[in-house]
Order: C-alpha cells, then structure tokens, then sequence
C-alpha cells in the first residue's frame, strides 16, 4: 500500500509538536518549583524580620519599606517576581537560635546565646553576603583579650565588650572556655548558616580552622582538687555547721554538703531530686539509693538533666542514714515538695542555681576557698574529687567511680597512679554491692548531728 506523504508529515509534525509542549510543561514546573522554594524561604525571613518587631534599616540608616509578599500560587508567582532582600546576621543568628535542640542540649544552647549575641555586636547587623573571614578572625582575637566573667565587667563599668577587651586584664578567658564555649559555638554556627543560608548569599567558605588559643594560662589551672583532711574537719565540725544541725530552717544548708560529701553526685543532680520519686529502697538488697534520672517528675520550675545522659542508682552512705536524711526526706515528701530543697530557688530552670552560690560563699566565709591553678577548692564539684581520692586511700582501697557516674572525658585517679590496685565495680553492679563498697568509706570526722 502506498504512503501518504502529506499524511506522514502531518503526522510527523503533529508528534514534535506534542513534545514540545511537554518539553515546555516540564520546564514550566521546575520553574515553578525553584520559585516556591525561593518564595517560602523569603516567607522565613520575613517572619523572622516580624518577630523582631522593627522593620531592617538600609545601611544609609533610614528606613525601609516593607516588602510586599504575592500569593505563593504557581500563576501568582509566574505572574508577579517576589520580591528579595539579603538576609543579614542578626536574623541568621536568631534563626539558629529558633531551631536549636533546647530540651536535649539545654546547658549548650545557654552557651550559645551570649557567644551569639557577642558575635553579632563585634561583628555588627551586617548583609550576611558582606561577612569575611576577617571578621571571624577580628572576633577572636577580641575574644582572646577578655577577662572572665567579662559581661559582669561590662555591667559595672558600663563598657561595651569591644571597649572593655581595650583593657589590660592580669587574668583572661582561660583555654577550656575559649574551646569549649566560644569556639564550641561559632563552629555549629557557621555549620549551620552554610546549610541553611548559602542560597541567600552566606558565604560557605568561613570558617574556625585554624583560630587556636593564645593566652598565658595553661589548661587545667583552674581544676579543683580533693579536701585535705583539716580542710574537711573545718567544714563539718566547724561552729557554722553546727548552728545549721540545731536550726530546722537551715536544714538545706547543712544537708547539701554533707550529701555532696558522701555520694560525689554532680550539685544540679542532688537538687534537682523529686522527694516523692528519686529517693527509694531496693527491694532486693534493702538498700536506700538516690535515682538519678531526668526520666521521673520534675519541679515545674526546672528541667531534669544528667551529664552524662545516663540514669543511675548512687547508694546512700550509713552516715547519712544514721545523721536523718530519711526523715528529711519524709517531711519533705508531707509537705508535697517535688525539690530537695525548696528554700533554694533555681535559676534559667536549673535547680542548682541559688544552691550554688551559696555553698561557694560558705567557703569565702569558711576561709576554705583555694584559688592556686590546677588545685582550686571553687565549688561543690571538689566533694567528686574528695570522695575518689579518700576511697583511694583508703586500706584496702576503694574504686569509686561506679558511684560518681564519671563522664568519659572527667580525668580518673588511676591515672594519677593514687589508686593503683584498687577494686573496680562497674555502674551494672548490683545496687546492694555498690552500697556495701561504699559504707565502707569512713572520713574520720564528728560529724554534727541535726536536732
């Protein structure tokens, strides 16, 4: 049968025709994508820009029109561009703070919003497409000349931070906190702006590498050192004490440390223990253990957290068993109080807040306060440092880091060669052997007993 030519062009044509349509439909719906997209992080920032409250300034300093932001429908969009700032710093930072894990990571993100906040005075509100690595490097490097606690500086002198770091200070940041505060805090910063912000103009090649610290003191001088023993003999037989045991008032004030002293237990893991929940007997050796876990109620003005994210069982010394604890606690637990001590407020929702300042005043008033670098007596952290060091000590010695609950990177006494042959029980001993181990622990002080 013969083929119609005008019929197979025909035809012919109507096929490319068709494909070019759908070429054409293709192209128009990643269009339309790429602009959906654009327009629902442009969505972002105007929220941001909302929740400030004030609407961005040009960099002449006057004020800008608000945008006006078109219906996000695909013929919209086609129809009528959005319109399109550069997103600066600020609005960058509150975005990573916005999105940040508060409720896992709640002593980091505490961390990050001064470090942030500092960055961005430094730096200044600037379009992030006009950062430079200059200003990271100029960022440390003002870093490097602070005191400690340099924003109470700044209150009392009424400076700015980048006035302030103009002084001469004898003593600046030491290399812990500018690692593992400000360094610690600008590197997920920047991490997180590259992935986020690197279509809006942030640029992706900033970076820390290389940014190390350069100041005159040496890692380590600030770590606090066990108790000597006439130290101890101080603190517990002293008259304050004492007066602390005869007054039902102070009861906070003289369980604390004697709690802190007998379980090396972290000071925000002892006050944020619920009398109604944490404070239990083990049905199968009988023996009286704190749980510490952020798994049971809390106070409802704080949040339960444990270093090293896990729960543990730390046992109860006969000492304390005999001095009250127990009858504390059921008073405590009549009352309906759902913190180990109530008269202490806490603060940022730690429960540790007010409790510490006043256990680090105690010991200015007691004179026991030791500032020497690397052998401090600064807090109650130095009671997890006594308890291993006099187990160490003690004959035959004892290996009590299955009771402290000891991070990986906390340094052991083993390896200070103090303990050297010592028994070593793991966290999953049974609670009645960890018990049995640590009664066993005797400070040779007359302890004052609570009226």
């Amino acid at each position: 049968m013969p083929i119609d030519k005008n019929k197979l062009m025909k035809h012919l044509l109507q096929q490319k025709h068709e494909m070019r349509v759908l070429i054409q439909q293709d192209e128009h719906e990643e269009e339309l994508n790429q602009l959906s997209n654009k327009h629902r992080q442009e969505m972002k920032m105007m929220k941001l820009e909302l929740e400030n409250k004030h609407l961005r300034s040009d960099r002449a300093g006057s004020l800008a029109q608000p945008l006006v932001w078109v219906s996000p429908t695909p013929q919209s969009v086609l129809a009528a561009p959005v319109a399109t700032s550069t997103p600066t710093l600020k609005i960058v930072i509150e975005d990573f703070l916005e999105q940040y894990d508060k409720e896992n990571q709640p002593a980091m993100y505490k961390k990050h919003q001064p470090v942030l906040k500092m960055f961005l005075d430094v730096v200044g509100d600037k379009p992030v497409d006009q950062l430079k690595q200059a200003d990271i490097t100029a960022y440390f490097k003002l870093v490097r000349r602070l005191p400690p606690r340099w924003a109470d500086e700044c209150r009392k002198r009424k400076l700015t931070v980048r006035e302030l770091a103009e002084l001469e200070f004898e003593t600046k940041l030491s290399p812990k906190s500018f690692d593992d505060t400000y360094m610690a805090s600008i590197r997920p910063f920047l991490k997180a702006a590259r992935r986020e912000w690197h279509d809006q103009g942030f640029p992706i090649g900033l970076t820390i590498e290389g940014i190390e610290y350069r100041g005159d003191r040496q890692e380590g001088e600030s770590k606090q050192r066990a108790f000597k023993w006439p130290e101890l003999q101080r603190l517990f037989e002293g008259e304050e004490m004492r007066l602390y045991a005869a007054d039902g008032a102070k009861s906070h004030c003289y369980w604390l440390p004697h709690i802190g002293l007998f379980s090396g237990a972290r000071v925000n893991e002892i006050c944020q223990l619920n009398p109604q929940t944490d404070i239990l007997k083990d049905e199968e050796s009988g023996a009286w253990y704190f749980w510490i876990t952020a798994d049971t109620e809390a106070d409802p003005h704080i949040r339960k957290s444990v270093k090293t994210g896990d729960s543990r069982k730390v046992p109860i010394h006969q000492k304390l068993i005999e001095m009250g604890i127990l009858k504390y606690v059921d008073r405590l637990k009549a009352k309906g109080c759902k913190r180990l001590f109530p008269e202490w407020s806490p603060i940022n929702r730690r429960a540790s807040g007010e409790a510490e300042k006043w256990f680090r005043q105690f010991l200015r008033d007691t004179g026991l306060r030791d500032e020497t670098q690397g052998a401090t007596i600064l807090g109650m952290h130095a009671f997890r440092h006594t308890l291993l060091t006099y187990g160490a000590t003690q004959k035959p010695p004892l290996s009590l880091f299955c009771i402290t609950g000891h991070a990986q990177d906390e340094t052991p006494i083993r390896a200070t060669g103090a303990g050297k042959g010592y028994i070593d029980l793991s966290l999953t001993s049974p609670l009645g052997d960890r018990a049995e181990l640590l009664n066993q622990l005797d400070y040779g002080i007359k302890f004052h007993r609570p009226h």
